[in-house]
């Protein structure tokens, strides 16, 4: 390897001390050019991808966060005018942690912790409204905490006591809540959070809390205290939730047939909310029993005349066949189905009269239609003696939105494809650039043979790593110059060869 490295700065050095001024010039900023060429590029191709941080901050959060981040020097971006922060993304999670255990971001408000701080000369006033602050920021970290919940703000009002019982208010709260993009909150939910917040401050029932969105819309309701009101709530939502589960049930079902978005089904369902007990008894006098017979014998003497007298009777008594039927039958069963299907118009390739291939939507036939009609029927188990309807027509959708959001779509995924393959390619590029620079280079210093020499097919007559030394040149530049003579002059060089034999007889 020494010996190997030796040499390669032998020749290193030989090929230099040939070099020309300009050339060595040349060859030093070129290959300056090409590494600082290709360290850009591998940074510019390994650079840390940023993602976000937290993001719709608040500017104090969002400066306390920055200091901190400027204080442990770790690299940051502001976007959104400046309520979002990016972080390289292996460094996300550790900052994360680090930050939250400073108490950052600060947006949720302060906790039971603004009580860790004795201060002496505190009134009975402030350590109320700290004690509200307190109690609303940890209801607000609480429902914080929830899925589909991004931010809340929790207000409480606790009046003061009353002397007497019937003059003392009861405490109210009021909550606004920031939802994530396209979420939305079950009732189940909103009950929870009511519950929540009201288990939470002494004398407050669910009633008195009001619950809404960030667009201002309600989302608590007052429950109602009447238990056929609450029955009739849960009937409502029992049939929806069916009505529900046998629309996703179809519609799953046409999709995998005619493609996603070409129908949309509508089911409505009637539900029996009655619940029966009833016993039925049945006599049939035609079909008697005999149950039990009893039969009597009277005797009778009459002694003047010495007469005996004998008498019998029978009771036979009958059970009649009875039948009882007891029945039970339990709310909730389905009283009448309707089903509603739209079905969109067929696609269909047609030839315009200028011979050019155009893409319309044509009406769908008849048998298509009874087909999707009876395996609809099949699907939710239609009854038509029970009085179910079906209805099936067909219209042109309106796509136009949903392609729009499509292409979008489309265009992003594309253009970070091929963000993703230039971003390779130019790295590539660059060295494959280099590598060809280094080739024309060791081939103009004659260390490669050029490229011109290779294509014609011409061959070395030394091989490169051997040296032609000045003698061997003179020497056959001497010979080569002997034999254009003799070619040209043959009479003297025989007169030349004559007078070199008489000279050397006479040496001898």
């Amino acid at each position: 390897m020494n010996e190997f490295f030796q040499q390669f700065l032998s020749q290193a050095k030989d090929i230099w001390n040939k070099m020309s001024p300009n050339q060595r010039f040349a060859a030093i900023g070129i290959t300056i050019l090409t590494i600082i060429g290709m360290i850009a590029m591998l940074i510019w191709a390994q650079r840390p991808k940023y993602e976000v941080l937290y993001s719709r901050l608040e500017e104090d959060d969002a400066n306390s966060i920055v200091m901190e981040l400027e204080a442990q020097q770790v690299p940051y971006r502001l976007e959104q005018n400046g309520t979002a922060i990016l972080l390289p993304s292996k460094s996300i999670p550790e900052t994360r942690l680090e930050l939250a255990g400073k108490g950052l971001p600060r947006t949720s408000g302060v906790g039971y912790e603004i009580f860790d701080q004795v201060n002496i000369g505190v009134t009975d006033f402030v350590q109320k409204i700290n004690y509200r602050r307190a109690l609303e920021g940890e209801l607000t970290r609480s429902i914080e905490t929830m899925r589909n919940v991004d931010k809340a703000r929790v207000h409480i009002v606790i009046p003061e006591e009353r002397l007497f019982t019937e003059d003392q208010k009861k405490p109210t709260a009021s909550i606004m809540l920031k939802l994530k993009p396209s979420a939305k909150l079950e009732e189940e939910q909103i009950l929870g959070v009511t519950h929540l917040v009201a288990s939470s401050v002494e004398g407050m029932e669910p009633e008195d809390i009001t619950i809404v969105d960030s667009y201002g819309n309600l989302l608590s309701s007052i429950q109602p205290t009447d238990p056929m009101v609450k029955l009739t709530a849960h009937q409502l939502e029992l049939r929806q939730r069916l009505d529900d589960y046998l629309a996703r049930k179809v519609q799953s079902l046409l999709n995998g047939m005619m493609g996603q978005g070409n129908t949309i089904v509508r089911v409505s369902a009637e539900i029996d909310f009655k619940k029966m007990d009833q016993t039925i008894r049945t006599f049939d006098p035609n079909n008697t029993v005999v149950r039990s017979e009893q039969t009597e014998e009277t005797t009778t003497t009459n002694q003047k005349e010495t007469l005996t007298t004998g008498q019998t009777s029978a009771i036979t008594n009958f059970d009649i066949n009875e039948t009882m039927e007891h029945m039970v039958q339990e709310a909730g069963n389905v009283r009448r189905l309707t089903v509603a299907v739209s079905v969109n118009f067929r696609k269909q390739t047609v030839t315009s009269p200028a011979g050019e291939e155009v893409v319309q939507r044509v009406p769908r036939d008849q048998l298509e239609l009874d087909n999707i009609r009876s395996i609809v029927q099949n699907a939710i188990g239609l009854d038509v003696l029970r009085g179910d309807e079906i209805a099936i027509s067909q219209f042109d959708f309106d796509t136009s939105q949903v392609d729009e959001e499509r292409r979008r779509l489309e265009e992003a995924e594309r253009r970070e494809f091929w963000y993703s393959v230039a971003q390779k390619l130019l790295l590539v590029i660059s060295i494959l650039i280099f590598v060809l620079f280094a080739r024309s280079l060791l081939r103009s210093l004659k260390i490669l043979p050029p490229k011109e020499a290779a294509e014609e097919g011409i061959e070395a007559a030394v091989p490169i790593e051997e040296e032609i030394s000045v003698e061997a040149q003179k020497r056959a530049q001497i010979q080569e110059q002997v034999l254009i003579f003799a070619k040209e002059k043959p009479a003297n060089v025989a007169k030349l060869l004559k007078t070199w034999m008489l000279e050397e007889e006479e040496g001898d």
